[in-house]
């Protein structure tokens, strides 16, 4: 049986479907921390071949400058070595670290490709509604109540239990993924019309209050 090659960017993409997969499915954390960090390394290493810009020393010197490498790279190296610690102990281990690992190697992803995978998309999406003010995202529809709406469950999130936001988190990611092109030529149909998603929103929530009364 012949085995098709596979090109270490489909490799990293197949790493990182998987830890993103895990994650959402609340899966093994610790494998999905392996799987992402050993697709992000291997995203970093080939930035410098495939790109002409700056973006992967920008990711080095942001990590080398933050957190540091070492403490970046302690889970990792923990469940990768034992040859300098065959007793140690992973210590005050936080779910939520393969967060910025996931993300970071997804954008270098991206940008050597020039697409997110369907799964990608779905936790850029999770990241960027849990950390719109953080990340300096604003809100680009002009209804206020919507805003309002918006911003209160953004915030309800971020506060509730880790259980409760990632059992919210299991449902937007199978409804993302189910849905996605079905919504993608609800999307294009009202492009092809020459409106904006604000106002197809408008349009549709006009339709429901009319529907009300």
């Amino acid at each position: 049986m012949s085995v098709p090659k596979i090109s270490k960017d489909e490799a990293a993409k197949r790493q990182l479907d998987t830890a993103i997969d895990l994650f959402f499915e609340g899966g093994d954390v610790l494998s999905a921390h392996t799987l992402a960090f050993a697709a992000f390394k291997v995203l970093l290493n080939l930035y410098p071949h495939r790109a002409s810009d700056d973006f992967g020393e920008q990711v080095d010197k942001l990590i080398a400058e933050g957190v540091g490498w070492q403490r970046f790279s302690e889970t990792a190296n923990f469940l990768k070595h034992a040859n300098r610690d065959p007793e140690g102990f992973l210590e005050d281990f936080d779910s939520e670290r393969v967060l910025p690992v996931i993300g970071l190697a997804t954008l270098l992803y991206r940008r050597l490709t020039g697409n997110f995978s369907r799964k990608m998309e779905v936790f850029d999406f999770w990241i960027e509604t849990l950390n719109a003010d953080e990340l300096g995202i604003e809100d680009p529809d002009e209804n206020e109540e919507r805003r309002r709406v918006g911003s209160d469950m953004q915030r309800q999130l971020k506060n509730s239990p880790p259980d409760v936001r990632m059992k919210f988190a299991h449902g937007m990611y199978h409804y993302f993924l189910d849905n996605r092109e079905r919504l993608e030529a609800v999307v294009e149909q009202y492009r092809s019309e020459g409106k904006t998603l604000i106002q197809a929103l408008d349009e549709r929530m006009a339709h429901l209050e009319k529907n009300k009364r």
